[in-house]
């Protein structure tokens, strides 16, 4: 669960064809051999996980936005940066890909793969969600370059450089720096002082996040949220006075409320996950979760997004929805508002599909699909993907055909 929402990172040598004939074979090989070899070295140093080779370069998944920029600012330094080193192009995006045994697949694996194709020699493209993830913590490095039509994806996809020479970072600098934004609020309900504390620290040193209140009890942390209005609040499980989930479930009924809720836990899957979900929360953090993971979490929280991937809601609810109503023909009658339009949408949202996936699967435009997901969620007052995944199960609509080992990645 805590690798669900992952930077993908792909790297891809520049001429290498060009690099056997002009070098000869022997030659060509060798340096292609340390080339690998720099290469992985940097990958382990940024805690990251190579899936695959690609032939001349590699694929491979970050818990941390940050982790995946600093590396390949390392990357290049260690390659194209070197003299006599080949010349590398780097891809970066973040999402929540699915999974087939080892390996990823779906829209943030073809952006980061259409980023590196589209990179020149010795650049590095990331995605303007990888730049909002990573946050000020590598903000100089970054400029935004405008927005790339991307094969695959009906959107143009806003794309930022790296700036990874330091003599580039200087000249390219701003001359005054923006007026930073609106800081992410933040709320932490814990009744350990220690962990409270500890995530404080690690959350205040941010420049764009302030935590504005804490609390010791889930009755407590309902009171401040409700009086401070936080962008997220990240509330335990197991707390006196009120348990996290009949607090969480308080806070995101409020309809005056915008608060995203981050569930904390001592346990990657315990029996309190399902109930979280189907009341809306955005997701869930283990309590020793290192601290770029954390301050990832908070952001995509606060820009809306859940932080379990489809694919592992998927696997929740076939361990925590066996007594589910089983699946029946017609539709059924909490989903009766739906058009047959809206309820293929449904069932493709449910089996972990992207707008983007649906859409080429019924042969329409992304934006229709925008169009019908928004209408499921407001017939139905779902919040997020994640609550209309558990509905979809809930009602039958979607068997659990989809169950761990299963080959159907639909």
């Amino acid at each position: 669960m805590e690798a669900s929402f992952v930077t993908i990172l792909f790297t891809d040598v520049v001429g290498s064809t060009a690099l056997f004939d002009r070098r000869g074979d022997d030659a060509a090989d060798a340096l292609r051999r340390e080339h690998f070899t720099r290469l992985r070295s940097a990958i382990a140093a940024h805690d990251g996980r190579e899936i695959k080779s690609t032939g001349d370069g590699l694929m491979v998944a970050f818990a941390s936005a940050v982790a995946a920029v600093r590396c390949a600012v390392d990357v290049q330094r260690a390659t194209s940066g070197s003299a006599g080193g080949p010349l590398v192009r780097i891809g970066i995006d973040a999402g929540e890909p699915l999974a087939d045994g080892e390996d990823l697949y779906g829209t943030p694996v073809i952006v980061a793969r259409r980023l590196c194709d589209a990179a020149a020699e010795g650049e590095v493209l990331v995605s303007e969600v990888v730049r909002h993830l990573a946050g000020p913590r590598v903000e100089p490095l970054i400029h935004p370059a405008g927005a790339l039509r991307v094969k695959g994806l009906a959107e143009p996809v806003a794309i930022a450089t790296v700036h990874w020479r330091e003599d580039t970072d200087q000249r390219s600098a701003p001359p005054e720096p923006e007026a930073p934004a609106r800081p992410i609020t933040v709320v932490i309900a814990d009744d350990q002082g220690l962990l409270r504390a500890g995530f404080r620290v690690i959350l205040d040193a941010e420049p764009d996040i302030e935590v504005i209140g804490e609390a010791p009890d889930g009755r407590a942390a309902v009171d401040i949220v409700t009086r401070r209005r936080p962008d997220v609040a990240l509330l335990d499980i197991r707390m006196p006075e009120l348990d996290g989930l009949s607090a969480a479930k308080r806070i995101l009924s409020d309809p005056s409320l915008a608060t995203a809720v981050v569930m904390l836990t001592t346990f990657d899957v315990n029996e309190y996950i399902y109930e979280a979900l189907r009341i809306g929360a955005s997701g869930f953090l283990l309590k020793d979760t290192p601290a770029d993971r954390l301050l990832d979490a908070v952001r995509v929280a606060a820009a809306g997004d859940a932080l379990i991937a489809p694919s592992i809601t998927r696997r929740l609810i076939a361990e925590f929805a066996r007594t589910a109503r089983p699946h029946h023909s017609g539709t059924p009658p909490e989903l009766a508002e739906l058009t047959a339009r809206e309820l293929d949408v449904l069932r493709l949202l449910a089996r972990g599909l992207s707008n983007a996936e649906i859409a080429d699967r019924l042969i329409l435009g992304e934006n229709t699909i925008k169009t019908h997901v928004g209408r499921v969620f407001s017939k139905l007052g779902l919040r997020d993907r994640v609550q209309a995944v558990v509905l979809a199960y809930e009602t039958g609509l979607v068997e659990r055909e989809l169950t761990p080992g299963s080959d159907d990645h639909t």
